[in-house]
This record gives C-alpha cells, sequence and structure tokens, in this order.
C-alpha cells in the first residue's frame, strides 16, 4: 500500500523506503547520504497508471546556496536542486531516475 503525502504544499518528508532502497542499489548512493535527502511526493501518471511521484533534493545544498526549498513550487524555481525524480507504483515497486547536472569538464 502506497501512503500519499502531499508535497504540493506540504513539507518535504524523508525519502519512503521503497525509493531509499532503489537509489541504494541502483546507484550505490550510501545510506547515510541518503538519509539526508528529502523529497516532495504527489499523485501522478505513468505509462497510464496512477503513482505517486517523488522529486528528491538535498537541504544542505540548498542551505549552503542560500535556496530556500519549502515547497514542491520552490523546487521547480529552483531547477538546479532537483537530484532525482522518480515514483512508486501501486504494487510498491519504486523507479528513480539520476536528474544531476553532469559536471563537464572543458
Amino acid at each position: 500500500m502506497i501512503h500519499f503525502h502531499n508535497g504540493r504544499n506540504g513539507h518535504s518528508k524523508k525519502l519512503p523506503r521503497p525509493i531509499h532502497d532503489y537509489m541504494r542499489q541502483r546507484f550505490g548512493v550510501l545510506p547515510e547520504y541518503l538519509d539526508t535527502l528529502r523529497c516532495f511526493g504527489f499523485e501522478g501518471m505513468v505509462n497510464d497508471k496512477k503513482v505517486i511521484r517523488y522529486r528528491i533534493y538535498s537541504p544542505t545544498k540548498a542551505q549552503q546556496q542560500k535556496i530556500t526549498i519549502g515547497s514542491l513550487s520552490d523546487l521547480d524555481k529552483n531547477p538546479v536542486m532537483l537530484l532525482y525524480e522518480g515514483y512508486i507504483d501501486k504494487e510498491g515497486k519504486a523507479y528513480v531516475a539520476d536528474r544531476r547536472k553532469s559536471l563537464r569538464i572543458k
């Protein structure tokens, strides 16, 4: 069962366990770092299926750059703060995409 929390107008939350586990396995992200990340969850559609979508950011990075992320709209206004986004389907399966901007050496 997916527990919905309203991230559009609400506060960010810790990563749900399926998202946390997926990121640890898929990207090799350390659990200690995952515990510092926060997300906004909201209803959405993926491939014509209802899901809970998640947009993930680092409060530490936002604070370092003096950017306040108090809502999903704040994250939308500061796309450089978006690190990952994904969803959990009704079966509880997670998928996450890496949205970090790659560093390029010129």
